[in-house]
């Protein structure tokens, strides 16, 4: 990978892409892993985005100038590449007037055995996203075929302003637990188990909502959470803020609840990530720490939704 002439920045999942670019004049060679999945473009002198002309598109939902570079020993993941092509059960549509936020919301629920089968309830921030790009209802279709996973309920969360109301808001955290919640499960039969998944801003939302309520959840599990931010930051900095969740943790909060953090080894997040590991370690809190030589993308999170 050499920069194009015209180049003046790398982006990358390193530097959260445009909001810290690379300038090219710092770049020195770096070797990835084999197995590594690392997602890159540049900008040019009009501070433009551009693809590497030499580049393979890397797919990215977000960004169609994203190239990537994929190791020899680069594979997806058995289960996410084996998993049909479409869930085997239709969405089914939540739609409430949330007096929280003062507005019409819509959710959708997602039952891999039938909304009446008890099983625990999994409420997903960025459920269209998880969905769509994170492919969560095959996924979970084949988990629970090969009897991996018991059934369960998916409560798909969309945000209306995710730097909104996924960063310590007071009234979406009123809407989950108060409305959303209460309406999901008059649907589906949750067994008492209720765990929040959610990646980058959607988890450091669903560790704000199980340290509010930790008598109504049992874990937390988080994708490249964004947990650098806490909320007197000002404004929230995703690279050098006050690290709410490691401050709680080291407070003793969040003991009764288990916690799968996932990070991945190209993404800025990763020493905030190593170091919420070392809290979850000290204060004795169930826990399970993943690293995958990939950044802040949909592929990392695919590759960890079987886990």
């Amino acid at each position: 990978m050499r920069p194009p002439g015209w180049a003046t920045h790398l982006i990358s999942d390193l530097h959260d892409w445009a909001r810290r670019p690379l300038p090219v004049a710092e770049l020195a060679p770096f070797a990835l892993p084999d197995d590594a999945w690392f997602e890159y473009a540049w900008l040019d002198a009009d501070g433009k985005p551009r693809a590497d002309p030499e580049g393979v598109p890397a797919g990215n939902p977000w960004w169609s100038h994203a190239c990537r570079l994929a190791g020899p020993l680069w594979a997806v993941d058995p289960v996410v590449a084996a998993a049909p092509a479409r869930a085997s059960r239709r969405l089914q549509g939540l739609r409430l007037h949330s007096s929280a936020m003062g507005q019409e919301r819509r959710a959708f629920l997602y039952s891999t055995a039938g909304p009446a089968e008890p099983g625990p309830l999994v409420v997903v921030q960025d459920g269209k996203s998880y969905w769509q790009h994170g492919r969560l209802g095959p996924v979970a279709d084949l988990l629970f075929a090969r009897g991996e996973t018991p059934a369960a309920h998916f409560l798909l969360v969309h945000p209306e302003r995710r730097g909104r109301d996924y960063v310590f808001d007071a009234r979406f955290r009123a809407y989950v637990l108060d409305e959303l919640l209460p309406a999901a499960e008059a649907r589906v039969r949750c067994d008492g188990t209720r765990i929040l998944l959610g990646a980058s801003l959607g988890a450091l939302a669903g560790a704000d909502l199980a340290l509010a309520r930790p008598d109504l959840f049992t874990a937390v599990a988080a994708h490249s959470g964004a947990f650098l931010i806490a909320p007197g930051d000002d404004p929230p900095d995703p690279f050098a803020g006050g690290e709410w969740l490691l401050r709680q943790l080291h407070a003793g909060r969040g003991r009764d609840l288990r916690w799968h953090l996932e990070c991945g080894t190209l993404e800025w997040l990763l020493p905030c990530h190593r170091r919420l590991e070392a809290a979850l370690l000290a204060c004795g809190c169930e826990h399970r720490t993943v690293e995958r030589n990939v950044g802040h993308n949909w592929v990392n999170w695919r590759q960890g939704l079987p886990g």
